[in-house]
């Protein structure tokens, strides 16, 4: 996980930020049910980044045109993810002080109708760097409960996360390279294995790889390397 530090919107908001989107996305598969074409014959990822707000291209054989303006402690989403419309709200709770530990986040809004409250925790070691964080909350009927913790790795910019959602568990493994330019998450998916790639090319985030599952599982990958990457870019 990258290191936090001031300002919030250059390291402390990869990380905070990251925590959330994965459980937002995670909480949704809960309650969506899986599209046409995206099953086990439909697996190729291919996404990009650009100009630090648009995410586009095509995942599981559907259409992603999504405006997410990064790294911001407050900010909004919206656009289109599998044929759905996408509107949600964030906001981190950062004082500026640089002894400041314990960073609350929450995150609201409505994905293909479905309503969304999640809260989280995310705690600082002392060195900086990403220890633990929790999120919470609910999507539609179903409670969402995610745990993320750090991970020994390539570099120090690697997390554990693990969760299970109406009936699918997930466990995954993140880690960075130590320039922020290039990263993969990698795991298994209601036991089905998977690998996404990333890589930094002429300020654009890549992503690319092969994903069999839920579609807003695949998303949760997506969103949190486009959290920690963007890093790089701001290097």
């Amino acid at each position: 996980m990258p290191e936090i530090g001031a300002p919030l919107s250059r390291r402390a908001v990869l990380v905070l930020g990251g925590g959330m989107c994965a459980a937002f996305f995670a909480g949704c598969s809960s309650s969506s049910p899986t599209k046409p074409g995206s099953g086990t014959g439909a697996t190729a990822v291919n996404l990009a980044y650009e100009g630090n707000k648009t995410l586009s291209g095509s995942a599981l054989g559907h259409a992603v045109q999504v405006s997410v303006p990064l790294p911001q402690d407050t900010g909004h989403a919206s656009g289109s993810y599998f044929d759905d419309p996408v509107s949600l709200s964030w906001k981190i709770a950062y004082s500026g002080a640089a002894g400041q530990t314990l960073f609350p986040a929450t995150l609201s809004g409505r994905v293909a109708e479905l309503p969304l409250s999640l809260s989280g925790q995310f705690q600082r070691a002392s060195d900086f760097l990403f220890q633990s964080g929790s999120v919470s909350g609910s999507a539609g009927s179903s409670t969402v409960q995610v745990e993320l913790s750090r991970a020994q790795g390539e570099s120090t910019s690697s997390i554990n996360a693990q969760g299970s959602f109406a009936g699918t568990p997930f466990s995954l493994y993140a880690t960075l390279s130590g320039d922020l330019t290039s990263g993969y998450i990698e795991g298994t998916v209601a036991g089905t294995a998977f690998r996404l790639d990333a890589a930094i090319k002429s300020k654009v985030v890549h992503i690319t790889g092969s994903y069999s599952g839920p579609p807003a599982l695949l998303a949760l990958m997506v969103g949190s390397l486009l959290y920690f990457l963007p890093g790089g870019i701001f290097s």
